[in-house]
């Protein structure tokens, strides 16, 4: 019979952050998951397989967050779809905002769109 309840373990899977709560014991304690909640949902549901690749280090200056919240996946040739580990980095905020902005620049943009003095706009 348990006597104390278990202390919050990390992470099976990232080592990082900590397990999610999974309901109480007969004794009234907490129990945990193994994983976190981003590791359980890149576990079991199909979708999200693609958020197992997320490394705990912005891979660009190695910033060390707090929680995993704070680095995002970032598409190498900016195609969605294509969720392959080859085209996945992981960035911080910073470091993905310009990742995007540098991938962007190749593309037509409104604010670059010069306007004629002659045409009017109805």
């Amino acid at each position: 019979m348990l006597t104390h309840p278990q202390p919050r373990p990390i992470c099976s899977h990232c080592k990082f952050s900590l397990a999610k709560p999974n309901g109480k014991s007969k004794h009234g304690f907490q129990r945990w998951h193994k994983y976190c909640e981003d590791c359980a949902k890149s576990m079991y549901n199909g979708r999200f397989k693609h958020l197992q690749h997320k490394e705990n280090t912005c891979e660009e200056c190695n910033f060390v967050p707090e929680d995993r919240v704070q680095l995002d996946l970032v598409y190498k040739d900016g195609n969605k779809k294509n969720k392959s580990k080859k085209n996945l980095l992981t960035l911080c905020a910073n470091c993905a905002r310009l990742y995007n902005k540098k991938l962007r620049t190749g593309k037509k943009s409104i604010m670059n769109a010069t306007v004629d003095g002659d045409t009017r706009i109805a």
